[in-house]
């Protein structure tokens, strides 16, 4: 099945590269406070020699006066690719963001066709546009962060368990997802892996289990063999263990404080994200909210469909109570969960409302490349007039 036609992924890698040159050509830089740092913690590595990039240093660029020394509050992962693009002479200081649009529209892109296999090829051209319109799209429009490269992994490793009963190749896809988010983002490739083995229960395609555990099994493995291989990197440049001063400066902090003895904090938390997972996906989380199952036009493959939306449900409440346990508590958090709400609502919506499956049908016979083109007009909005758009 294919998503795109040739054109439009002309028009869509034209658009990138546009954007991508406006980036560099405004000397561009994000609002966020978290983004700057990780877009100059990129650039200051970029000039350092390739060895180096395992241990990067706070440089003064904390969010707390105290933190000092080496950056240990995730692997460094998220950095490597940006420091790469600024050593092939893209400008150091926006390789970053340049890279955050692409890993942003990487994970649309993904999120598009994981629907179009488990619904239609028209599902997964409404979500490409619809997705875009949500209010985190907004929020995290060009941003260098952990939260789209995340959000790709984890959605990469649901197309590989989706194709690996038919090719055993796809097992790698499910390596890849895996190993790349715990060089991202460390103890949260947790969520890729809580991912994994719910889409394996649910089974929305109904295929033998078999290769779907071979391939996480795989993954495991290989994510095993990595982490040792980073601390011995990590080793020899600092002479420090990285997992070892990880556990002790994230994860041994971040306790299960709010565990279900303590009601007031989990219930705290869990308003907090029930909020965001409400309003972040609006409006298609409050359409999933009010019809939780797909209805006409009818595809070939209900049941598909129906174990698809179970997966999406049964995640969605997991990954809460897991969150809402932690004693730390973020709207980042929640980030690929909020995304696959939005997905699930926006395919409901498109399936539900005939005015809005005629407006798309309409538009995508009368704009060219339609999804593409929304994609560009919106970047661009973002990097024209971002100093004037309220943080929705």
């Amino acid at each position: 099945m294919t998503l795109l036609t040739r054109r439009e992924r002309v028009i869509w890698i034209a658009g990138f590269v546009f954007a991508s040159a406006l980036l560099v050509a405004t000397k561009f830089a994000s609002a966020d406070a978290d983004s700057v740092r990780y877009a100059t913690l990129s650039a200051r590595l970029s000039a350092l020699p390739i060895s180096r990039w395992v241990a990067p240093e706070w440089w003064g660029l904390g969010p707390d006066s105290n933190l000092s020394g080496y950056f240990q509050e995730h692997p460094a992962g998220l950095f490597f690719v940006p420091a790469a693009l600024g050593r092939l002479g893209l400008p150091a200081e926006q390789a970053p963001y340049v890279f955050g649009l692409g890993m942003a529209l990487i994970a649309l892109l993904l999120i598009a066709r994981l629907v179009a296999q488990m619904t239609t090829r028209a599902d997964g051209r409404a979500a490409l546009v619809l997705l875009q319109f949500m209010p985190v799209a907004f929020i995290f429009r060009v941003r260098d962060n952990h939260e789209y490269p995340m959000l790709a992994c984890l959605v990469l490793v649901l197309l590989g368990l989706n194709d690996v009963a038919r090719t055993r190749r796809a097992a790698w896809l499910v390596v890849a997802g895996c190993v790349a988010g715990l060089l991202i983002k460390g103890a949260f490739v947790a969520f890729v892996l809580l991912a994994a083995v719910l889409w394996i229960l649910a089974n929305p395609s109904r295929a033998p289990r078999g290769p779907a555990a071979f391939a996480v099994a795989l993954a495991v493995v290989s994510m095993t063999i990595v982490a040792v291989l980073y601390d011995a990197w990590y080793v020899r440049e600092t002479g420090g263990s990285f997992w070892t001063a990880y556990w002790q400066r994230q994860l041994m902090p971040m306790q299960v404080a709010a565990a279900p003895n303590r009601a007031w904090e989990f219930l705290k938390h869990l308003l907090f994200y029930l909020v965001r997972l409400l309003y972040h996906p609006a409006p298609w989380s409050l359409v999933l909210l009010w019809r939780t199952r797909l209805t006409a036009p009818a595809s070939g493959n209900p049941e598909r469909e129906r174990r698809a939306l179970q997966f999406v449900l049964i995640f969605t409440v997991t990954s809460l109570v897991v969150l809402c346990l932690a004693s730390r508590y973020a709207e980042r958090y929640v980030f690929s969960t909020t995304y696959i709400v939005g997905a699930a609502g926006a395919v409901i919506a498109y399936r539900t409302s005939a005015a809005l499956r005629r407006w798309i049908e309409q538009a995508d016979r009368v704009v060219p490349a339609l999804p593409a083109t929304t994609w560009t007009v919106l970047v661009l909005l973002r990097l024209a007039a971002g100093q004037f758009l309220p943080r929705l």
